[in-house]
């Protein structure tokens, strides 16, 4: 099977297992950070690395590549180009967003290439974690039995949704010590496969280097920008990846199958370490001292085999000076690929997911009403805290909510019937009344919250053609419904509230969807929760639902089906959760707007609570700013622009619409950084990084 080339790369010679000269190494997992290194040191020596990863080599070591065979290993056949293997699979982040991901990566991946791994010699990097805390891993009782069942299931291929049950089963309770115990399944994994005599394992302290985005390139970020450096009073060991990658390559070419052996480097207190960075940059910027975690590593069980010379010390306070100076003029992006503005929410159980699915369609059970639109029903009354007399009903699109909760509350629009609502909104919020017949009146936000004025709605009912007001919780922000009720029922007219971003919101302490006469909420891509990517859910008044089904039904190509129920159900189970998570990225960037002037974050009133479906700051120039961030791989998008009463609406515009000076302004300014439940706070301070990289730039 001949793999795809990539420009920059010589044209391929070599197929899987046969026909293929015998190459210096197969470096599988290669194109990450270490595979980077180890690629340039092997080429220097006169080696020809060839790189086995789903991801091309990066653009540091794609020169030295003598070939990129592209190839999953949970999917693709377990075959490999013949020569020595470096194993790096899945060694470069052991705190990703979903834990059951380490076993599936590090172990049942490496379960899967057994095959290809008998008659060679095999390096294998594992992780110092591996010693536990005090020596003993929790759950090290039960590593053998798991991987004779890892075995049995990497007989065929092992996509996620199949074997994430698996991986569940060997997440460590608290949480801390998942990597290390799928570091170590992998360490059984491959001694079953391969011969003492021709293994060396390879267990590794902290590694930081070009490429490395870990503690050392943190710290060196945060300092050249002036951010204050968190770090625990404990010791470390850290090692180069220079100096792993050189310490790789003697094990390849001199000291095949060595066995377990430690490469540690040398151990330094983190305070030190952030001295060390401060002091390369020539910056002064606050040490903050944190609490150790009471399950944090045994610092002086890998202390103890560490070389502490004062020799080795000082080697290595000088390499880490020499990478982090090196990071204030790094050419490489800080993203490659780029990281994308809205990253669809993963199924945490997508087994579950992909079980319920196919139950669905093979009892021929798929339309709504059935077993998961039910439970996804019932489970968003219960997050929502909706009482008896309102009906939930979950949807095809949070579109088509809004059009049922119009209909259901105001009717089909009458020749000059009126709209109100904001301009500064998604654009599917004015065309699902229009549709229905409506003039759209136009009314501006508040500078802070972005949320629809209730003064301006309250103009905008002035004249008396006005059949139903709809507000917005603008990017998940709820907008002042106290005052809004008032003004409406003063008038007499229906408020819906657009709450599409607003699952998982609260206004003053309450979950959104009771505060207006009807909330209509989306499942889409970008949401909270995701229905397969489409999907919402509609809260409205009992006795309104009549006017759905009579005299036409309204609700009949409306309403979910169950294959996107059954996938929305998972994330609802967890909705709280997963708000959480967002909001610990949004403290990351809330950190970022405090340090510089020129960017005003949108306002979250008190007593309520931002679903965060999208994070996003007012910032002059913004289009320029967008364009420094699309060159450093991180994508961003104007929120919203151009205004909705700056469109063309043609007969369904009303002239009545009032100017918009504030929503003008967010149409030019506002620019949303990226935010999903998919992201780690690591990646939101990287982030953040180059936001401050590029204003600094100009």
């Amino acid at each position: 099977m001949r793999s795809p080339g990539i420009a920059g790369l010589p044209s391929l010679t070599a197929d899987f297992d046969g026909g293929a000269e015998l190459t210096d190494a197969v470096l599988v997992g290669g194109s990450g950070f270490v595979g980077t290194a180890l690629t340039l040191s092997l080429a220097a020596n006169g080696g020809r690395p060839v790189v086995v990863d789903s991801r091309p080599p990066t653009a540091r070591s794609k020169d030295a590549v003598y070939e990129w065979v592209r190839h999953d290993l949970l999917t693709d056949p377990p075959t490999l180009p013949k020569g020595p293997v470096v194993l790096l699979a899945g060694s470069s982040d052991p705190r990703i967003r979903h834990p059951w991901m380490l076993p599936l990566m590090n172990a049942v991946a490496t379960a899967r290439l057994l095959p290809a791994l008998a008659d060679r010699d095999v390096v294998l990097l594992s992780t110092a974690e591996v010693y536990g805390r005090g020596g003993v891993l929790p759950l090290e009782d039960e590593l053998d039995s798991w991987a004779e069942r890892a075995l049995t299931l990497a007989t065929a291929p092992c996509p996620p949704w199949q074997a994430a049950g698996l991986c569940r089963d060997l997440v460590d309770p608290g949480g801390r010590w998942t990597y290390a115990l799928s570091k170590r399944a992998q360490e059984l994994l491959v001694r079953r496969a391969v011969p003492a005599g021709r293994l060396t394992i390879l267990r590794i302290a902290n590694v930081f280097g070009p490429g490395q985005d870990r503690v050392v390139a943190k710290l060196a970020r945060r300092a050249l920008h002036g951010l204050p450096l968190d770090v625990t009073d404990t010791t470390r060991c850290f090692v180069s990846v220079d100096q792993l990658a050189d310490r790789i390559r003697h094990h390849l070419t001199e000291a095949p199958g060595a066995g377990i052996q430690d490469v540690f480097g040398a151990p330094l207190r983190l305070a030190r370490l952030a001295s060390v960075v401060t002091s390369a940059l020539g910056v002064a910027t606050p040490v903050r001292l944190r609490p150790v975690p009471g399950d944090d590593v045994d610092a002086d069980v890998i202390a103890a085999r560490a070389d502490s010379s004062p020799e080795a010390v000082a080697a290595l306070e000088a390499a880490i000076g020499e990478f982090a100076a090196g990071l204030r003029d790094d050419p490489e992006p800080a993203f490659s690929p780029p990281v994308p503005v809205v990253i669809p929410p993963r199924y945490g159980r997508p087994d579950v997911v992909a079980a319920r699915q196919q139950a669905a369609q093979w009892s021929g059970a798929v339309k709504h009403g059935n077993r998961w639109t039910t439970e996804l029903q019932d489970r968003l009354r219960t997050e929502l805290s909706l009482g008896e007399d309102t009906v939930l009903l979950a949807t095809a699109s949070g579109t088509a909510a809004i059009r049922l909760a119009a209909v259901a509350l105001a009717g089909l629009a009458k020749p000059g019937d009126v709209a109100v609502l904001p301009s500064y909104t998604f654009v599917a919020s004015a065309e699902a009344l229009a549709q229905l017949g409506y003039r759209l009146r136009f009314v501006d936000v508040d500078p802070l919250t972005w949320t629809i004025s209730p003064e301006a709605v309250e103009a905008a009912l002035e004249p008396g053609d006005v059949k139903l007001v709809m507000s917005v919780d603008a990017l998940g922000n709820p907008p002042d419904y106290a005052r809004l009720r008032a003004v409406c029922a003063a008038a007499g007219v229906p408020l819906i509230g657009d709450s599409a971003a607003g699952l998982g919101a609260r206004w003053q302490g309450d979950p959104v969807g009771s505060q207006a006469d009807a909330h209509a909420f989306s499942m889409s891509f970008a949401k909270v929760i995701s229905a397969a990517g489409s999907g919402g859910a509609l809260a409205l008044p009992a006795d309104a639902l009549g006017r759905l089904e009579r005299p036409v039904d309204w609700l009949r190509s409306s309403l979910l089906g169950e294959v996107h129920a059954a996938a929305a159900l998972d994330q609802a189970e967890h909705l709280g959760e997963l708000v959480g998570h967002r909001e610990r990225i949004a403290a990351v960037y809330a950190e970022l707007a405090a340090a510089r002037p020129e960017l005003t974050p949108q306002v979250t009133a008190a007593g309520n609570r931002h679903s965060l479906v999208h994070w996003a700051v007012r910032v002059p120039h913004r289009d320029a700013l967008a364009a420094a961030l699309a060159e450093d791989g991180v994508q961003t998008k104007p929120y919203y622009s151009p205004a909705l009463h700056r469109q063309d609406w043609g007969p369904h515009a009303d002239p009545l619409s009032q100017p918009c000076p504030v929503t003008d302004r967010l149409a030019a300014e506002a620019l949303a950084l990226p935010m999903s439940s998919e992201l780690t706070p690591d990646t939101a301070d990287r982030i953040a990084a180059a936001v401050l990289t590029a204003l600094d730039a100009g």
